[in-house]
């Protein structure tokens, strides 16, 4: 931390630290020296190994970043102290880099929401020409690659497993090491057949937002894998979906579908899209694993990742359509926007669908069955939904309908919906005393933020209106008194809907 420890002594130096490595940014100029640390995923323990490594990551990155990395030099310690060069017997080693500007880097540019669609088909170009160029790596037998994901996805759960916080969170391990497992097994053929036409190569194998940055003088992509042969050499799809499962980690996800056309257009992979859930899951596990690690304990940013690869296990029952329904003031909203937000669904909310149609915003005054709330509006609204819904249902996407259903017709909507292209269709049924749903409702009122109008007078109306759920088998149907905690609302939706959709 001394400035005089380096050739050029800067003003100040900044001090960085990861699970693996200390990291010193002496002005323009940076200095990383490996921790002496073992974990079952890397040895760094004697400083031959370290000096090893960082020779390694010095010619590896160069292959994306020539101009960034500059040497590996010794570090020496005696009676006067700790210097750079000069000395016999080193006590340590440094790899010199070249500073990159911290605003330009990719997780920056997210969080500030400067990422255009222009700059990723520029990172696509760019990691397309790469990877396209990249060793090609086979095993002797075909199967290799298949038995050696396994391993992979299964050490990764493992390591996971004493790090995790809470019972929920083991309980969604558990259900992620089911995704993965059925993953594996569905699609065995599919990830062999994958070696064996040359798709797993000699790549970055760490591609997240903090390792590339939009430079001056050009994206710069630094910090490979140096320390793991095996963890650098994958398959293209989990190379890309680490880069896809950050972006929308860190609200990037409206860039991913552009990325990915891009890259997919430049590189012709018509394979890699179908095996992007089980990789994107993979690799938000193993950013869990990295910052639980770094802080010796679970944190927001492991929990972040943790929640990406619970909803991509959803991804193994898409498309599929849930319907939650009840009277205004039901909780119904809430515990949609919940479980979109836990499961990674799309919700199509009615209330924003029909402003939406009517070209009006925030809340409207008009009565049950007048204006936009009339039986007309309400048709379209209903029809708009299902139009919607159809288009994810294209994608495989699961969807989450957020409307009153009020009537059997617009539920027959969906029911034939569903029906046309052959997929699940549940119902969440949300009610609440008549005591709760006044004070919700005169909430909403004093707080005057929710898109929603309804007030007791049209809860009242509803109420008398609603026609029964005869169309809806039991089976598929949940009633939920959201009288109940919100995350025990949650809870029980999410075993209800996977118990449902694993037996469809």
């Amino acid at each position: 931390m001394e400035p005089a420890f380096f050739p050029k002594p800067p003003k100040k130096v900044i001090h960085k630290e990861t699970h693996i490595s200390h990291i010193f940014l002496a002005g323009d100029t940076v200095y990383k020296v490996k921790k002496p640390v073992h974990f079952p995923f890397l040895y760094f323990s004697t400083v031959a190994k370290r000096r090893h490594f960082l020779q390694e990551e010095l010619r590896l990155n160069r292959r994306l970043a020539p101009s960034v990395y500059l040497k590996v030099m010794p570090m020496f310690c005696d009676h006067e102290g700790w210097r750079l060069g000069g000395g016999r017997e080193a006590a340590e080693y440094t790899l010199v880099m070249r500073r990159l500007p911290e605003q330009r880097m990719l997780d920056f540019l997210l969080e500030t929401k400067q990422v255009t669609v222009a700059m990723m088909a520029q990172l696509a170009d760019q990691l397309a020409e790469f990877h396209a160029a990249a060793e090609r790596i086979r095993g002797n037998m075909p199967d290799d690659h298949l038995a050696a994901t396994r391993v992979e996805w299964n050490e990764n759960l493992g390591e996971i497993e004493p790090l995790l916080a809470t019972p929920a969170d083991r309980q969604a391990r558990e259900r992620i090491g089911e995704f993965g497992s059925s993953f594996l097994e569905k699609n065995s053929d599919r990830i062999t057949r994958r070696a064996v036409d040359g798709w797993i190569r000699d790549v970055h194998g760490d591609l997240h937002a903090e390792h590339i940055c939009f430079a001056q003088e050009g994206i710069q992509i630094f910090d490979c894998i140096e320390f793991s042969d095996r963890l650098r050499r994958c398959d293209l799809a989990s190379e890309i979906a680490f880069l896809l499962m950050d972006l929308s980690v860190r609200g990037g996800e409206p860039l991913v579908r552009p990325f990915i056309d891009r890259y997919i257009e430049r590189l012709k992979d018509p394979g890699m899209t179908a095996l992007l859930p089980f990789y994107q899951c993979y690799r938000a596990l193993v950013r869990a694993k990295v910052h639980a690690l770094r802080f010796g304990k679970w944190n927001d940013a492991a929990a972040r990742y943790f929640t990406f690869a619970r909803r991509m296990a959803w991804q193994r029952f898409a498309p599929f359509l849930v319907l939650v329904c009840g009277l205004t003031g039901s909780g119904k909203s809430t515990l949609a926007r919940e479980l979109s937000a836990r499961l990674g669904m799309v919700a199509i909310n009615s209330d924003e669908v029909r402003k939406h149609i009517a070209g009006v915003a925030g809340p409207h005054g008009a009565a049950l069955n007048e204006g936009i709330y009339s039986q007309t509006m309400t048709d379209k609204t209903y029809d708009a939904m299902a139009r919607e819904a159809e288009k994810h249902i294209r994608n495989s996407r699961g969807i989450i309908v957020d409307a009153t259903f009020g009537r059997r017709s617009h539920r027959e909507r969906f029911l034939r919906l569903a029906k046309k292209h052959k997929i699940p269709l549940l119902v969440l049924r949300c009610s609440a005393s008549d005591a709760a749903t006044a004070k919700r409702l005169d909430q909403r009122a004093a707080e005057g933020r929710d898109i929603s109008d309804g007030r007791w007078e049209v809860y009242v109306a509803q109420k008398a209106a609603y026609e029964p759920l005869d169309e809806i088998s039991a089976r598929l149907l949940l009633d939920l008194p959201t009288d109940a905690p919100q995350e025990k609302l949650v809870a029980e939706s999410e075993t209800f809907l996977e118990a449902r959709l694993r037996s469809s």
